[in-house]
């Protein structure tokens, strides 16, 4: 959990796994028998990167800024015609100078508050992960931290997106050296795997093996679901997946001691309790716990926009009551889920979706509105002594209160207000505090989400990293989601 775990883990990050290209003219100073080969062959033939006289790529050569400019420009077939820039220490007739230009505008690498862009200083692999992170626009971040990279580093978040990407992981001793400066070789490496997926590490979700057949800790199971939730097309609220899960009765569990999937008694496979097999590989449902959450995903958000079941005014998949019916549909809309008991018109407290609501509450520490639903027992026809689905009279909801935003899809950049005990040094009971802003002070979204440093924590909830600027003084800490405002 507090590692990315790769299919094949090395010190000298360029030399891993196997890969066939076509291999350009070789230079006397790489052997054709090494991946770094493979990678720089693949760029000399796109013309990316360029060896030196007597046949030499000069392998262990630290790359400059301007380097760094000049290959990525080529790779995103950015101008790189010679001309004018933005810094006094860049003319144009430096080599790279319309490529230096070219990525200012595009915002993949930025120049110094004095106006210079100082090409020839050397790049570090921190500075690599930014580059590059914002050269391919990635989006979604590694759950995994580094003893040597503090949030409050300007490539925190950038480097959690390579390693998500398989651009690079870290070393063995569990630091990523943000400060070693790169080589021609390694950022070779880098840049091949940005651009070809088939040169990629493998990257384990949240570090877990879905071949493993095992049940992930606690908090290796809140990241794989917030992350599925996160990366779905319908952008479910983490929050409401995980109490969905919580309802379920499964303890969070996939498999048994002996790694054979949980079925239920109606036949509900896994984690998700997936019943309907149609169109699915089954073995994968029972076997694959990634399979089975991204179904289940699947099964919730196509829910949300079904045509059968009602949706709220202004339908919003960020407010956590615009998916009482989605969730409702999860487990049927039999009678017995029922927002309102038949004879009486109260609330009905044992409605599946009801009791996701009071999962969030009481264990996800976040509560919502969904008692301000206005609805009454002539919205729903049905016979509570039949099994027959529930039909729907009212086709559209409102709430009497204003629906509850999800506080776990948040993105870096984003500012929020917080009310919780403090920023702590890490996330969970473990961190000190380290200050207390009021609740008018404005934090930062500097990553995505982290999980509790207790592993068997049943805390259902995420921490971001955030930083805060008070007083004349910075601040960086972990935040819990739940005391977002």
């Amino acid at each position: 959990m507090k590692k990315v775990i790769m299919l094949f883990l090395s010190i000298v990050l360029i030399f891993t796994g196997s890969i066939s290209s076509v291999k350009a003219k070789g230079f006397s100073d790489v052997p054709a028998d090494t991946q770094s080969s493979d990678y720089i062959s693949y760029l000399v033939n796109k013309n990316i990167i360029k060896g030196y006289d007597n046949n030499l790529f000069k392998p262990n050569k630290h790359v400059t800024r301007g380097d760094a400019a000049l290959m990525i420009a080529r790779a995103l077939d950015l101008n790189i015609e010679k001309r004018d820039t933005d810094f006094t220490d860049v003319n144009r007739s430096i080599a790279a100078s319309g490529a230096i230009q070219s990525a200012i505008k595009e915002g993949i690498i930025n120049g110094y508050s004095d106006k210079t862009f100082r090409p020839s200083e050397v790049v570090t692999r921190g500075q690599m992960a930014s580059f590059l992170a914002r050269a391919f626009k990635l989006e979604y971040e590694e759950a995994s931290t580094f003893t040597d990279v503090a949030i409050s580093s300007t490539s925190y978040s950038d480097i959690r997106k390579v390693l998500a990407f398989g651009i690079t992981n870290g070393y063995s001793d569990g630091e990523f050296k943000p400060g070693e400066p790169v080589t021609r070789a390694q950022f070779s490496a880098f840049l091949a795997r940005g651009l070809n997926d088939e040169f990629r590490l493998t990257v384990y979700a949240c570090g877990y093996d879905p071949a493993s057949r095992v049940n992930p800790d606690r908090q290796t199971m809140n990241c794989l679901l917030t992350k599925a939730a996160r990366e779905s097309d319908a952008k479910i609220p983490p929050e409401l997946l995980k109490a969905l899960v919580s309802v379920e009765k499964n303890d969070w569990k996939h498999f048994t001691e002996d790694g054979e999937p949980v079925v239920s008694g109606d036949g509900g496979i896994g984690l998700m309790q997936i019943t309907n097999t149609t169109g699915y590989d089954v073995e994968r449902l029972k076997y694959d716990l990634l399979y089975n959450i991204k179904v289940g995903v699947e099964f919730l958000a196509t829910n949300f926009t079904r045509t059968d079941l009602p949706k709220f005014v202004n339908h919003d998949p960020t407010k956590l009551e615009h998916w009482y019916f989605a969730l409702m549909g999860y487990n049927g809309t039999k009678p017995k889920n029922s927002p309102l008991v038949k004879a009486t018109g109260e609330r009905n407290p044992t409605a599946y979706q009801e009791k996701v609501y009071q999962e969030l509450g009481e264990n996800g520490f976040l509560k919502t509105k969904i008692h301000s639903i206005e609805m009454t027992i002539d919205d729903f026809n049905y016979d509570p002594t039949s099994n027959k689905n529930i039909e729907f009279v009212k086709k559209t909801f409102n709430l009497s209160e204003a629906a509850t935003s999800s506080k776990e899809i948040l993105k870096v950049g984003d500012r929020i207000t917080y009310f919780g005990a403090g920023l702590r040094s890490q996330p969970g009971k473990s961190g000190t505090l380290i200050m207390k802003p009021t609740i008018t002070d404005e934090l930062t979204i500097i990553g995505g989400p982290v999980y509790d440093d207790d592993v068997n924590s049943k805390n259902q909830f995420i921490w971001y990293p955030v930083k805060i600027d008070t007083n004349g003084k910075k601040y960086s800490g972990f935040i819990a989601s739940p005391y977002i405002n």
